[in-house]
């Protein structure tokens, strides 16, 4: 098996866009209860069209996670620091893949001056950002439809 992250380019976005959607309609079932109401609202911008254009942003920092040249994981990272998105393919869960894209995505972070990590967790996400340090940085609040967010943040510095 080889595991690879790697700047993500405009030629990902429909790869992306179907792992983004698959994580979110698979593994975030706790989030969204299978709810269609909060599913639709929570994927309307998740579109091709939207990934391509985030991946060549130059607000954003875009991360494809593959094995064995497949995608599999998906990370976006603002240049305020802000974690978009990390997502992962159902069949990649469990194998490191969010560990490494979030590995990335934090030598990205410090290599442009950011010193803080900050995200919106899902209820399915939340204790593994707990387990890597992030903290609540507010309330919870509702998202789509029956989702709650839980804002998190961390410091991060070179090594």
């Amino acid at each position: 098996m080889t595991r690879a992250t790697r700047r993500a380019v405009p030629s990902d976005a429909e790869a992306a866009c179907e792992v983004v959607r698959r994580s979110i309609v698979d593994l975030c079932q706790a989030d969204h209860n299978g709810d269609s109401d909060t599913l639709a609202k929570w994927l309307a911008n998740k579109t091709p069209a939207n990934f391509e254009r985030w991946i060549a942003s130059k607000e954003h920092i875009a991360l494809a996670a593959e094995i064995d040249g497949a995608l599999v994981g998906f990370g976006l990272l603002s240049l305020q620091g802000t974690i978009a998105f990390l997502y992962v393919a159902p069949n990649a869960r469990f194998r490191g893949v969010s560990k490494s894209l979030l590995a990335s995505l934090e030598k990205e972070a410090i290599a442009v001056g950011i010193r803080e990590l900050s995200l919106e967790s899902s209820l399915t996400a939340l204790r593994s950002t707990q387990v890597v340090g992030n903290t609540s940085s507010g309330p919870s609040a509702t998202a789509f439809g029956v989702t709650t967010c839980y804002p998190m943040s961390r410091l991060i510095a070179a090594k």
